[in-house]
């Protein structure tokens, strides 16, 4: 009888080490490991409104264009583009890689840039698209 309540609280004893154990093992790898590397250096590479406004102005040679968005977001820059209605894509993947040439080389080694095409025609077959490009590249992918 004796021993059978020693095993019981062995086992116990045990279960709640575990759970401590897991517990702990979740919290370091999720959060106290994250140093907030997303953000090292960001505050050294802000956009300029130049780069901003020249990037903007790039698109809007497209004639159908009904907004266009650019922002930063960690160590990405975003750009939404909103076509009133479709546009030949290739003439869009053109345009973008040429308005990488707006920013700074030294932004565009430290940012990744997304971009993200969407046409206000919701039965397009074409749209929406999106296309990265990673800080070593030099043009889009999509």
């Amino acid at each position: 009888m004796k021993n059978k309540r020693v095993i019981k609280v062995v086992t116990i004893v045990l279960i709640i080490l575990i759970a401590f154990l897991a517990i702990f093992m979740i919290y370091q790898n999720l959060f106290a490991s994250s140093n907030n590397t997303r953000f090292d250096g960001v505050e050294d590479h802000k956009l300029t409104n130049d780069e901003i406004n020249s990037t903007k102005d790039v698109f809007k040679q497209i004639e159908v264009i009904n907004d266009i968005d650019i922002f930063v977001n960690s160590k990405i820059i975003k750009i939404i583009v909103n076509l009133k209605e479709d546009v030949d894509f290739e003439q869009i993947k053109t345009i973008s890689n040429q308005a990488l040439g707006n920013f700074s080389e030294e932004n565009l080694s430290f940012y990744d840039v997304e971009i993200y095409i969407e046409s206000m025609n919701e039965e397009s077959e074409v749209y929406p698209q999106i296309g990265y490009k990673h800080k070593s590249n030099s043009e889009f992918s999509w």
